[in-house]
């Protein structure tokens, strides 16, 4: 039967065969994976990408998207929502549809991003169109002396749509995309290119994620409150870093090693800030307690307070 257990488990084949090391978890991502190799993407950098599996991607709620946008940027990584369906129509495997600012796109899209051979095409509005290079298309059209009448007649457009077209203010359907190429015996679509999402936060949800927010602001590490994830808060400045918060040692003793193979994943630091901690670490996840922090003046300190109790 296919459902999420297995589309997952279809995600994290598709990385294995790209030579990711990949981690399950839970929340406002199923699967984070990175690699280091060569590609036109990345070139000897970190590709790092975070996939929610859905089968129904209107099972996505808001703030698990804004979380995962939010993961997405302190951690320059790649989001992506993998699903089959909306409420209304299976999705189609050649086009790159949208929720909440994120790309969605099945398994077989997925792969063929991966792949590094698939080009631009959205979904938006029951209206299905591909981006493309603007440039090429009015040089090689002024080059072949067609006027914008004339080529908007051979592909079967109004000649106020080509226009647009040309102006980058629209792009044109799949099907007058490939009367185009057609036409003017050129290659026009756009390879699709990965996106790491924008600067974006979460508002914190409670009164102890708020305070220990603020305090690492105040010693200059830029930061977000995160739901849906074994960590609450994630940040970046003099380092990367992903923090739990708990009032007891109960919850840090349960989810430690998850955090900890998500810091290892992400190249950051981990660690967790407690009302009142009875060891320094958990799994190798230091433990300060919230006293702690008014005490340090910098990310420097913390960074040094983290190290010390590894």
């Amino acid at each position: 039967m296919f459902n999420k257990s297995f589309l997952t488990e279809r995600v994290v084949k598709s990385l294995l065969a790209k030579d990711f090391d990949v981690l399950l978890t839970h929340g406002c991502f199923d699967v984070a994976a990175k690699n280091l190799g060569e590609s036109r993407f990345q070139r000897t950098q970190r590709k790092l990408m975070l996939v929610k599996t859905l089968m129904n991607v209107d099972g996505l709620a808001p703030q698990q998207a804004l979380s995962l946008r939010a993961v997405s940027y302190f951690m320059s990584a790649y989001p992506f929502v993998i699903s089959m369906k909306t409420n209304r129509e299976f999705l189609s495997s050649k086009m790159i549809y949208s929720r909440f600012d994120l790309p969605v796109v099945t398994p077989d899209m997925f792969d063929s991003i991966l792949g590094e051979d698939a080009y631009e095409a959205h979904a938006a509005k029951g209206r299905h169109t591909v981006a493309i290079d603007a440039a090429a298309l009015r040089q090689k059209r002024q080059q072949m002396q067609f006027t914008l009448g004339e080529l908007a007649a051979l592909v079967g457009i109004s000649k106020k749509a080509l226009y647009e077209i040309e102006a980058r203010r629209v792009n044109p359907t799949e099907e007058t995309m490939k009367k185009m190429e057609t036409t003017l015996n050129i290659k026009l679509h756009s390879q699709y290119e990965l996106k790491s999402p924008g600067e974006t936060r979460v508002s914190p949800a409670g009164a102890f994620q708020e305070k220990v927010s603020k305090e690492l602001t105040r010693i200059g590490v830029d930061n977000s409150a995160v739901c849906s994830s074994p960590f609450e808060i994630i940040g970046k400045g003099e380092f990367q870093a992903i923090a739990g918060l708990s009032i007891n040692m109960k919850k840090i003793r349960r989810d430690a090693q998850s955090v900890k193979k998500i810091s290892q994943i992400f190249s950051s630091k981990a660690f967790y800030v407690a009302k009142h901690a009875e060891e320094k670490e958990i799994e190798g996840v230091p433990i300060i307690e919230e006293d702690e922090l008014p005490e340090l003046d910098s990310a420097k300190e913390l960074k040094k307070l983290i190290e010390e109790k590894e």
